[in-house]
């Protein structure tokens, strides 16, 4: 994992980040205890308001970083997925119910 010490954007990024959770648990020592998941499932959005997946390499699982990859991976495949508008959204088959 590099910090991007060698990129001077990348160096003010995380140096902000770092002034930003300084901020935070200085306000609040419990934030971490006290924060609620985001929606989008982004850990540095659950903790610090924002995302920054210019700079992002630590979770492996990112579920930004999936459905990018999985995006890019339909595109490069030729795949397209269509949704039935006829259907309701989640709602079982009429055999199923």
């Amino acid at each position: 994992m590099s910090w991007g010490v060698e990129d001077e954007a990348r160096r003010k990024g995380v140096k902000a980040l770092m002034d930003l959770s300084e901020k935070i648990m200085r306000e609040n020592p419990n934030h971490v205890n006290d924060v609620k998941k985001s929606d989008s499932g982004c850990w540095m959005e659950q903790m610090y308001g924002m995302q920054r997946c210019d700079f992002c390499d630590l979770a492996s699982d990112c579920p930004i970083r999936e459905e990018s990859e999985w995006q890019a991976y339909l595109k490069a495949n030729n795949i397209v997925i269509e949704k039935n508008p006829d259907k309701e959204e989640g709602a079982a088959p009429a055999d199923l119910r």
